[in-house]
């Protein structure tokens, strides 16, 4: 009796034990109003149309992401919260250390197969509308002076001149500008798209009177990185010369995953414009609301401030006051400031 009464009592304990079978799943849906949980990976602030988690479900696939996971420990009954190659004790156990394992990229990243390969020159994979699409997702009200419609017009239209894709180039500046929401060193009167310039520190960079400059500017950079051919408009990126002899004595850049270390100093710099560029390709290939909002009187406001600031700078530039031994003061010409323009 004693011996069945003590198999009843292990096999209740193993049944409480036992996940049941997709409970985490229909908790989560639950969640989402019964809808599949959607994980875009580690991209804070982008949104594709058609896929709206809310921020239970975002604080849900950050746990994930950062790979938390709880782990009982027997021999002092306490709780280690393991942190990728690090563990926190909370019985005050001392935590070990464990081997580094080589970064996931995919499971932090949308990418394509292949994707190291993509070259700077090409044909778009993307449509307008499908770009269109996701900068009104995540920016109804651009501060540029143009509409989402017209910002995709300009990268297409400069792009195609020079045979550089431009739904790329377009995603890298989605990238730079935080889906030209800005936010940074640079503003939105630069007209500064891809970080041409910005060294940190608060150095705001390059600046260029209207969206069709700055768009230029983007392209003819990636021309000098990318290929012996000169520019087929007039130069307006004013790094374009050291860039491009800078690339010819060390070698060209003709592919997306080149820009690592280069373009900017980080070692996945490259991933992340192409993960932008595939939730691009995830949208949905129609006109999106408000994809033609007027954006003239904004446009207007915008070159009176450029020239207003440009003064500023080349103020800044062209002098220094100093004063003198006998107190009046007077201004000296100077070598010009270097604004932290860099390749």
């Amino acid at each position: 009796m004693k011996k069945r009464t003590k198999i009843a009592c292990v096999m209740a304990a193993v049944l409480l034990l036992l996940p049941i079978r997709g409970q985490a799943a229909d908790t989560a849906s639950v969640n989402r109003g019964g809808k599949p949980v959607v994980s875009m990976g580690n991209r804070p602030g982008a949104v594709i149309p058609g896929t709206n988690q809310n921020k239970k479900d975002t604080k849900h696939n950050k746990a994930g992401r950062d790979g938390n996971t709880v782990i009982k420990n027997k021999k002092n009954s306490g709780t280690q919260v393991s942190r990728g190659n690090r563990t926190d004790t909370k019985s005050g156990v001392k935590p070990k250390q464990t081997a580094t394992g080589k970064r996931n990229l995919n499971a932090i990243y949308i990418l394509p197969k292949g994707y190291k390969d993509i070259t700077i020159k090409g044909k778009s994979q993307a449509t307008k509308k499908q770009a269109a699409q996701l900068i009104v997702a995540n920016n109804k009200n651009l501060p540029i002076g143009c509409s989402a419609g017209e910002i995709v017009d300009l990268y297409w239209e400069e792009a195609e001149r020079e045979g550089i894709r431009p739904d790329i180039a377009l995603s890298q500046a989605l990238l730079e500008t935080g889906y030209f929401n800005f936010g940074g060193a640079v503003e939105p009167w630069q007209h500064n798209f891809c970080g041409l310039g910005t060294i940190g520190n608060g150095v705001q960079g390059a600046a260029f009177k209207t969206p069709q400059e700055g768009v230029r500017a983007h392209i003819q950079h990636l021309l000098a990185y990318s290929s012996h051919d000169l520019p087929k408009t007039k130069l307006v990126d004013p790094r374009y010369d050291k860039a491009h002899n800078l690339r010819l004595e060390k070698g060209l850049i003709t592919k997306w995953s080149g820009l690592n270390w280069t373009w900017a100093m980080g070692g996945e710099y490259a991933e992340k414009v192409i993960n932008t560029h595939q939730l691009m390709l995830r949208c949905e290939d129609k006109e999106p609301e408000g994809m033609w909002a007027d954006h003239k009187k904004q446009q207007k406001e915008l070159e009176k401030l450029y020239e207003k600031k440009m003064k500023e700078r080349n103020k800044l530039e062209q002098y220094k006051y100093e004063k003198p031994k006998n107190g009046k003061h007077k201004s000296e010409p100077v070598k010009s400031i270097n604004w932290g323009l860099t390749d």
